[in-house]
């Protein structure tokens, strides 16, 4: 029996069906992007042919009233130059875009409602130079799952990618994959702060799969010291309690543990993780790059620090193989690492924060700033008072992310610091290029917010530098 082929056989094989799968993987990526009917094709940005290319990233987008042309003063012409100029750009649209039948019925209502948009702020969007707009975030379904899907198909007709929503599950998880050329840069979107009930869901045998976003659920571990336990043990206001006398309860629909002392830990949901990190590795096979865009509030507005999980799952897809990991929700920026082969940004804050008249600002608990440990243990928020919103300055500081990706592998970032309307009210809302005294200011404090992870932040001519060093 000959067995001294067997090797090169097998990875001939290995060969065909890694080409087979990323043709397969190709060819259902391309669905990512709506095909409906009376829309026109979405033009992909052009990468350049080789080389370098540069991606500009931003926080949350939400707008529902036009942009005049008394608001393109030189300042907001700046910063826009700075999205149009990159090689692709993505934002998180944390709003919906629906059409006349709904928008007439949403301005009817007498309830306070999020703002929404419709077609103008979507050709609003092309025209400040965005490509790729990730809906995985709290507000994707606001106006249900009609409204999200008008969303995506009023994306696709402005010439837009929508990410991170789908008709189904594996197409809310799938990347979209974006350049004219050959080359591609591949796009995921994914929420850790939305609400269950807009998970996209895949049909089996028992039910029918339906859309919704790709979202990465959690739940709270708690540990109790020993006394604590013994009350809650005994208690019988609990929702469910355990007497058996064993080392771990029920209660709000959390698992509560005795130990020696008390902690709440939020636990990603493992096959989220799993399915999450597995579509990062198969766009890195057919992209130059991979962007991970995560809309996260954890653990609170408050907190300019995000949950250990976000880290650790950050951590994972950079090793997963994204380049970059776009963090935004907690509508102020969080710092910067370095990690690896990649660069995590933790949240990049609001770029366009200009809600529409009867726009109700604490519409959910995420942008009420509840506390997330809580809420994943089932406590209602109750109406605890919104200590971090609008009248905070950090609200209208933002920031626009340039990475210069080659190999997939981020070779330089730049931050440039963004103004909403700290200093200047009475035109709050819209981004602009802020004063020398207000860009050191803000990247002063984004530079000490990242000094906890490891990285340094120069700043050179109002714009903050990070040092992308790898070892050879």
């Amino acid at each position: 029996m000959k067995v001294k082929h067997t090797k090169s056989v097998w990875a001939g094989a290995a060969v065909l069906v890694a080409i087979a799968l990323v043709l397969l993987y190709a060819i259902g990526w391309s669905r990512t992007v709506p095909d409906d009917a009376g829309s026109p094709a979405v033009v992909p940005p052009a990468l350049p042919p080789t080389g370098p290319v540069t991606i500009a990233a931003v926080g949350d987008l939400m707008f529902g009233d036009a942009i005049t042309a008394s608001d393109r003063d030189a300042e907001f012409e700046t910063i826009v130059q700075v999205v149009r100029g990159a090689s692709v750009a993505i934002g998180n649209l944390e709003m919906s875009l629906i059409g006349d039948d709904r928008s007439e019925e949403a301005r009817r209502s007498r309830s306070p409602r999020w703002t929404f948009g419709s077609a103008r702020e979507a050709s609003e969007l092309k025209t400040l130079g965005f490509d790729v707009v990730g809906l995985a975030n709290n507000h994707a379904t606001d106006y249900g799952m009609p409204g999200m899907l008008d969303t995506r198909a009023i994306l696709t007709a402005s010439g837009l990618f929508p990410a991170g929503a789908g008709m189904y599950l594996d197409e809310a998880r799938a990347p979209v994959l974006v350049g004219s050329g050959p080359r591609k840069i591949a796009v995921l979107a994914v929420a850790t702060s939305a609400s269950p009930a807009s998970m996209a869901k895949r049909s089996s045998a028992n039910s029918k799969g339906w859309p919704g976003i790709n979202l990465l659920r959690y739940a709270a571990d708690v540990t109790v010291d020993a006394r604590t336990y013994e009350t809650l043990r005994q208690s019988t206001a609990l929702p469910s309690h355990d007497s058996s006398g064993s080392d771990r309860l029920e209660a709000f629909g959390a698992t509560i543990r005795k130990g020696t002392a008390t902690s709440v830990t939020l636990i990603p949901d493992a096959g989220d993780v799993s399915e999450i990190l597995a579509e990062v590795r198969r766009a890195r096979a057919v992209a130059d790059a991979v962007v991970l865009s995560v809309h996260s509030h954890e653990p609170s507005n408050d907190s300019d620090e995000p949950a250990e999980f976000f880290r650790t799952f950050a951590r994972q897809a950079i090793d997963a193989g994204a380049a970059l990991v776009v963090g935004h929700g907690p509508h102020q920026l969080r710092g910067v690492e370095v990690y690896e082969r990649g660069a995590i940004l933790y949240s990049l804050g609001n770029f366009i924060y200009r809600p529409s008249q009867g726009h109700a600002h604490a519409s959910d608990p995420y942008d009420a700033g509840t506390d997330m440990y809580g809420l994943a243990m089932g406590i209602s928020p109750g109406e605890a008072p919104i200590r971090f919103g609008s009248d905070d300055e950090r609200w209208w500081e933002g920031a626009v992310a340039i990475a210069t990706l080659d190999a997939g592998l981020p070779l330089s970032l730049q931050i440039h610091p963004v103004d909403l309307g700290v200093e200047t009210p009475g035109r709050r809302g819209l981004p602009r290029r802020p004063t020398s005294p207000r860009a050191v200011r803000s990247l002063e404090r984004l530079a000490r917010l990242s000094q906890r992870y490891g990285t340094t932040i120069r700043i050179e001519n109002g714009v903050g530098v990070v040092q992308i060093t790898r070892e050879q």
